[in-house]
């Protein structure tokens, strides 16, 4: 994969590459996941879809809780949440496929029930 901030999350500290094991099981997925929560996020705003507000709000918390998740590992959170929408953005501009190996959409939504259960940090 030839993203910046993906070599950026390769290098760090082993110790810091184990906090995204517990729930995203590696750095692929972990990534993987921001960028299907970003894609997810901006198709909703362009489809416009019943209760668009409440499907944007559950997007919100998401990005909410991978952010705190990161910042409490000493990770700029809200950085590598914004460069990784920069590289799906990117894409989408230029009718790219993404580079990541995608998650299943059970895998996927595993993720995602699990950010959405735990606990506010």
């Amino acid at each position: 994969m030839n993203s910046a901030i993906f070599n950026k999350l390769r290098s760090l500290p082993a110790p810091q590459q184990q906090a995204f094991v517990p729930l995203f099981g590696s750095l692929e997925r972990f990534y993987a996941t921001v960028y299907e929560i970003v894609h997810t996020g901006h198709e909703t705003e362009l489809q416009k879809p019943d209760h668009l507000e409440q499907r944007l709000e559950v997007i919100r918390t998401l990005k909410q809780k991978v952010v705190a998740r990161l910042s409490a590992a000493g990770l700029p959170g809200e950085d590598i949440w914004d460069d990784i929408a920069s590289d799906y953005f990117e894409d989408y501009v230029a009718y790219r496929e993404p580079e990541i190996e995608p998650l299943d959409h059970a895998e996927f939504l595993g993720i995602v029930k699990c950010l959405l259960t735990e606990p506010d940090k």
